[in-house]
């Protein structure tokens, strides 16, 4: 039984590719604090990752949210 070629880069690549996807999972998002200077359009703008700018961003909305009295 002989193996095809296109078969082990198959299997190769499936690896690689699960090895990536585990190592991503496992990543936490480092975001910075919402304070005034990071909370500029700039400063999230200037955030490379869009899971960590949308976080400050959310973060920062919270912030500048007025308290809504409980209904």
């Amino acid at each position: 039984m002989k193996i095809q070629p296109s078969t082990v880069m198959t299997l190769i690549a499936v690896v690689l590719l699960s090895t990536w996807a585990w190592h991503q999972l496992g990543k936490k998002p480092k975001v910075p604090d919402a304070t005034a200077a990071n909370c500029s359009q700039e400063a999230i703008r200037a955030v490379a990752d869009p899971i960590e700018r949308s976080i400050l961003s959310a973060r920062c909305a919270k912030q500048a949210a007025p308290l809504q009295p409980a209904s």
